[in-house]
């Protein structure tokens, strides 16, 4: 995961009070949650294995790894934070998920954000080295009195504060990484899915036509291919709710008529056929 990739966006920061007896089925979520247990305990089954969570643990689940709750005989008090490390386009308008993935819809499974710690071992549990320092930036996120500014800025130090202790070295310093992954980082957070190719040679500081042999070469498709393979991707979700119009201005197309050319194109049918 690069330095740069990181822009986080806090879709839910609450307390929650659980009954005893309650239990959340199975389900698997599309961004990243992290959960303080301030009072209780529960079962936990995360990636099919179970785990017994008491008082004082933190839990980290993941995107798109199955797991449920199981509460015993008392109530728990657990404040969480739903968020994406990463904004996308469509962060502002994607829920939380109840569901498993049997039960999604096809536009729902590409709600699932990329599991930047995917190479890690699948385990609830995280450690800090100050965990003080941890829950006072963690409380500044899930207080109703913090501005939203302010929280997105508490969520990058609260990333810090975990990330390098449970997930050694998986933060790099962006200038010796290979630049075609770097670009492929950016489009799939969704933040290079308007920029055309002088745009990308701008933005990360080489040519364009370096860009698109380095891009080609280790990805087998040119970075515009992959571009608008993204932005069709993001299409199709926001068609889900949206006008064909205000798809093609979200997007960045220059007109409805382009965009339907470009819809057109890629999947053989009108954006209104989708509708």
């Amino acid at each position: 995961m690069y330095l740069s990739s990181i822009n986080p966006h806090i879709r839910v920061a609450m307390q929650s009070i659980i009954p005893a007896g309650h239990n959340i089925m199975r389900r698997i979520i599309y961004d990243y949650e992290l959960i303080y247990l301030e009072r209780g305990e529960f079962t936990f089954v995360y990636g099919e294995k179970p785990y017994h969570c008491q008082s004082g643990d933190i839990i980290f689940i993941r995107p798109g790894i199955p797991h449920s709750f199981q509460l015993d005989c008392t109530e728990i008090s657990q404040p969480h934070i739903h968020f994406d490390i990463t904004s996308r386009p469509l962060s502002e308008k994607i829920p939380v998920s109840f569901k498993d993935i049997d039960a999604m819809t096809e536009s729902e499974r590409n709600w699932i954000h990329t599991d930047y710690f995917s190479d890690y071992a699948v385990t609830p549990f995280i450690t800090v080295t100050n965990k003080e320092k941890f829950l006072d930036v963690f409380y500044q996120i899930i207080s109703k009195e913090t501005d939203p500014l302010m929280k997105k800025a508490f969520m990058v130090q609260l990333l810090s504060l975990f990330i390098n202790t449970t997930f050694p070295n998986i933060l790099e310093e962006c200038a010796p990484l290979n630049v075609a992954h770097q670009i492929k980082d950016y489009i799939d957070s969704g933040n290079g899915i308007q920029m055309s190719l002088d745009d990308f040679a701008k933005r990360f500081s080489y040519s364009k036509f370096y860009l698109e042999k380095k891009f080609k070469s280790v990805f087998g498709i040119s970075l515009i291919e992959y571009r608008n393979q993204k932005r069709m991707d993001y299409a199709n979700q926001l068609l889900q709710k949206h006008s064909v119009t205000r798809v093609a201005d979200e997007l960045g197309y220059t007109s409805i008529y382009s965009f339907s050319r470009a819809y057109r194109k890629h999947f053989g049918y009108s954006p209104r056929k989708h509708k």
